[in-house]
């Protein structure tokens, strides 16, 4: 049997959970696609297990974060110039990587689904985005490029809208006080929002974000000390 040629992208979120139990009459003719980055929360983990059971076409897409982060540095909100690869390559007194989140989200997430999505054959494409949304692709429901019509379900709803529908199928992290998806365990980044996820980690990946927004914390005091000293402070 072929595969369906419409695909759920699925984090796990509740975003995507809401799309998820929204688009149920149709499962028969849609994969759920998750892109697992060698680093998924432990959490996200079972999630997935659970919906790979439930749905009747699944696929797990992977990348290598880790490796990625290893080569190319932490991602941050603030990137310092002298602690990227560039940066690095010109002056290597520096210490640890770091890489603006973009392009790690980039690599081992977005990219990944979407070769994945191509190769399937998808033509249509569902999300959880909604315009309530701080972060967001600039595209809007029912753009279409290279073949791919993309449709976003929720795109009218708020927050609130989508925890009344989940109720009780709400991840209990949200209840706890976390705000987003549980994606990489040891994401750096996205500290607007990130606080009560990177708290609640366990301690051994906790201080390993720990360590590295140490480091960034020292490193971005440095050069608030050269600011300083121009401007007169």
């Amino acid at each position: 049997m072929s595969s369906p040629t419409r695909v759920l992208h699925c984090s796990g979120g509740k975003d995507s959970l809401a799309c998820l139990y929204l688009l149920q009459p149709d499962w028969d003719d849609i994969t759920v696609m998750w892109c697992n980055t060698g680093a998924a929360h432990h959490s996200t983990i079972k999630m997935m297990d659970y919906i790979s059971n439930v749905v009747p076409h699944f696929m797990e897409v992977n990348s290598d974060q880790p490796a990625y982060i290893a080569e190319n540095g932490y991602p941050v909100d603030i990137v310092p110039v002298w602690r990227t690869g560039f940066g690095m390559s010109l002056d290597s007194r520096w210490g640890r990587k770091f890489i603006d989140w973009t392009w790690c989200c980039a690599v081992n997430i977005w990219a990944p689904l979407e070769k994945a999505t191509r190769e399937l054959g998808a033509t249509i494409v569902y999300r959880g985005q909604k315009n309530y949304d701080m972060i967001k692709s600039p595209i809007r429901s029912g753009y279409t490029e290279n073949g791919i019509t993309y449709i976003f379900p929720l795109e009218d709803w708020s927050d609130d809208d989508v925890f009344k529908y989940l109720g009780d199928r709400v991840p209990p992290h949200y209840k706890a006080g976390e705000k987003t998806s549980r994606d990489c365990v040891n994401c750096t980044a996205y500290l607007h929002e990130n606080q009560e996820r990177i708290n609640s980690l366990p301690k051994n990946d906790r201080i390993e974000v720990s360590v590295v927004l140490e480091d960034l914390r020292a490193c971005m005091q440095e050069s608030i000390r050269h600011i300083d000293s121009i401007i007169g402070r």
